[in-house]
């Protein structure tokens, strides 16, 4: 019990830490996009507003996942992790098709972004690259995938700020519509990390059997056992951190 409270805590650290992070990128990114006039910048802003949701719904997914079996859920509340990584895939999707909606609207009038911006996209580069490597060390300890989705939002939010990065240079080269495309790239991006997500999400939710090379593992596990002869049957699935697994054993 200890040690899953220790995990539990870890979890929620960075979670909150990336909370923070995203709330103080949206905002700065939202506003220096606005004053200098960066389609890919704003955009960009949007992918962070996404991923502050999502670690909104992380903190409420892990809380929720760690509370003990009860008569009513004998099983754990390991689905509730599931829910929440569904919702985070929804958020991104919603939030791909807001990004290019706005982007699309400014194709016709592109504008040359103020060097400010550039500044602002390697800034966040490093802080979204700095929390996709704190959260996904995390989320390996913990087993946790709907960390392991949450790392990746930060990632994806580092590679649309590259995106944003090149869309902003190119534009001061004299290749305004740079900028714009580099925000329908972003856009794409965040649609095709939700649907991603969200795939893996229903699997999980419609208990579809786990991977093969993890069903490989548990019989290699099962074959190293003293005292088991023979075993059959075995069918795995994942709830949430966690992996239930049956099957029948002869001994």
């Amino acid at each position: 019990m200890q040690t899953t409270d220790l995990t539990e805590k870890d979890a929620l650290k960075v979670t909150w830490l990336g909370l923070l992070s995203n709330l103080l990128l949206a905002l700065a990114k939202g506003f220096i996009g606005f004053i200098a006039n960066s389609s890919a910048l704003i955009a960009d802003a949007g992918h962070s507003v996404s991923d502050l949701l999502s670690d909104g719904i992380t903190l409420w997914a892990v809380r929720m996942s760690g509370i003990p079996k009860d008569k009513n859920h004998p099983y754990g509340h390991g689905k509730f992790e599931t829910v929440g990584t569904f919702i985070v895939a929804l958020l991104l999707l919603f939030t791909g098709i807001g990004v290019a909606w706005h982007v699309f609207n400014k194709m016709d009038s592109p504008e040359v972004p103020g060097t400010i911006a550039l500044w602002m996209a390697g800034i966040a580069i490093a802080v979204k690259e700095v929390l996709y490597h704190a959260t996904r060390m995390v989320a390996r300890r913990t087993g946790s995938r709907i960390l392991l989705a949450n790392a990746w939002h930060h990632r994806s939010d580092a590679i649309s700020s590259v995106a944003a990065l090149v869309g902003i240079g190119g534009a001061q080269w004299g290749l305004p519509l740079m900028d714009p495309i580099a925000g329908v790239l972003v856009a794409g991006l965040i649609i095709k990390t939700g649907i991603n997500i969200g795939y893996e999400s229903i699997r999980e939710l419609t208990d579809e059997t786990a991977e093969e090379e993890v069903i490989s593992e548990l019989g290699q596990i099962l074959s190293g056992i003293e005292g088991v002869d023979h075993y059959h049957e075995m069918r795995a699935r994942r709830m949430g951190p966690h992996l239930l697994v049956d099957l029948h054993i002869e001994v």
